[in-house]
């Protein structure tokens, strides 16, 4: 599936291997009650969360900016071919290269692949089976990885105690490194001249999102700080993934509320549309938005002295914005 809007002269284009509900409620959220997923059921069904099943929806998918001179990825997904510990992962075969190519953005052709984090569901597609051996699959392009969390996934296999996350560190990370196409990078070290990396720890150490700003647009590629629209109204409550609970709820809060103040575009890493999603304070507590859900327009209000008034405000009354007339006269719904 392939999805893209401009942003000036720049394509943002979401390549997804594939989307479901893939992961029970409960389980991935513990915490967030199901009576609270199904007052917003109309805000979560089918993008988000499946009733039926108590799933949540989850995509598997490459981010992909496209510019003149710049191809970028943003993660790369699961990939083909590979032995994960996840059924929905394992051993899938997708053509997400054919959709690369199809989009302009062929393997050779990627400039900078970039991570915001390196489980393995977004570091897949970084290699490909050759003939039993794995290679890079952008042989032009320069890897970047997060430098701390490279430090502690380099220990942990080191030692033999990854666990997990060892199988797709040495079939999707090391080949890289071998080759010399791996470079390593902190928070606030830009990259490619328009990504900026934060901090982002909890669901991993080093984890990071990723900035943007063109056009007037500000853009943030959240990773795995938000795995639903639900975590905004329960910011506290973390995904059973988070190896870091307490800095995960931090670093989760201060996205919030980033987001709220800047007006940002917010891309958690397994959510669909390219539209992202808007995080607004509707006094409190705060609420996201996303695309396929937009918020309900506001009617200007009746002026009830609209015969005398001079403001003449002739609208139909709406219940949902009592307010005062624009032109001063004191008079509200």
């Amino acid at each position: 599936m392939i999805q893209s809007r401009k942003i000036g002269d720049v394509e943002l284009i979401q390549v997804v291997e594939f989307i479901g509900p893939t992961h029970d409620l409960d389980w991935m959220l513990p915490g967030i009650p199901r009576s609270a997923f199904e007052a917003n059921a109309p805000l979560l069904e089918p993008n988000f969360w499946m009733a039926r099943t108590n799933r949540l929806v989850f995509a598997m998918q490459l981010w992909v900016l496209k510019a003149r001179d710049r191809a970028i990825l943003i993660d790369t997904g699961v990939g083909n071919g590979k032995k994960r510990a996840s059924r929905h992962q394992t051993m899938i075969n997708t053509p997400a290269i054919d959709w690369l190519e199809a989009i302009g953005a062929a393997p050779d052709k990627i400039t900078h692949v970039v991570h915001t984090h390196l489980h393995g569901d977004h570091i897949g597609w970084n290699t490909r089976d050759d003939g039993g051996r794995w290679v890079p699959t952008f042989p032009n392009a320069t890897y970047f990885a997060p430098a701390d969390d490279w430090a502690v996934f380099k220990k942990l296999h080191d030692a033999g105690t990854l666990g997990v996350h060892d199988a797709a560190f040495v079939d999707s990370v090391l080949p890289i490194a071998d080759v010399g196409l791996l470079h390593f990078f902190s928070p606030g070290e830009e990259i490619a001249d328009c990504l900026m990396p934060t901090a982002a720890p909890g669901h991993t150490l080093g984890q990071v999102t990723f900035t943007f700003r063109h056009a007037g647009e500000r853009c943030i590629f959240a990773a795995d700080v938000l795995h639903s629209p639900m975590q905004v109204h329960f910011p506290k409550i973390n995904s059973r993934w988070c190896e870091r609970p307490d800095a995960a709820q931090r670093t989760r809060l201060a996205l919030i509320e980033e987001a709220a103040r800047t007006g940002a575009t917010v891309y958690p890493a397994h959510a669909l549309g390219v539209e992202g999603w808007q995080i607004v304070r509707k006094q409190t507590p705060l609420r996201c938005v996303s695309e396929t859900h937009p918020p309900r327009p506001r009617r200007q209000p009746v002026c009830r002295r609209r015969l005398t008034c001079p403001c003449r405000r002739t609208s139909k009354s709406d219940k949902y914005w009592p307010s005062p007339c624009s032109m001063k006269c004191g008079h509200t719904n």
